[in-house]
């Protein structure tokens, strides 16, 4: 098993390179194209939320931790110390009129598991992905 953490601070910019960091990270272990695309945008729209809702549009710190498990796993926390989700976080689909809101959907649907928590001070989203042990690198 290994861990790392990611930082920057919540700026659109900088989330975005934060997203492709852990991604090209992850791509040392990962071979499987299709499943760094998906962790790619489960990073970008939890990093992009951050950056619009945690701290009313400041910027303010964001920390990805990576926790990877070669073979079988990995599990991602988006963590912010901002506002927070609140009560009442749904992961269903907005419908076809709604102009936001997909992002959590969409994490929930490229994601074997997708959690809201709120820790001491900290927002975190919680991201588990299995990865067939085929689709490693050796």
């Amino acid at each position: 098993m290994t861990r790392k953490v990611f930082q920057t601070i919540s700026h659109p910019g900088d989330s975005r390179r934060l997203a492709k960091e852990v991604v090209d990270y992850l791509a040392g272990y990962i071979a499987d194209g299709d499943i760094l695309h998906d962790l790619d945008i489960i990073l970008t729209e939890a990093c992009a939320n951050v950056c619009r809702h945690a701290y009313g549009g400041e910027p303010g710190p964001l920390e990805v931790r990576l926790t990877v498990t070669p073979g079988a796993w990995i599990e991602l926390e988006i963590v912010d110390w901002g506002r927070g989700f609140g009560s009442g976080v749904r992961f269903e689909n907005p419908g076809p009129d709604a102009e936001g809101g997909r992002g959590l959907y969409i994490m929930r649907m490229l994601a074997n598991d997708c959690q809201v928590k709120r820790r001491d001070r900290e927002n975190v989203v919680f991201i588990h992905k299995d990865i067939g042990a085929a689709l490693w690198k050796t």
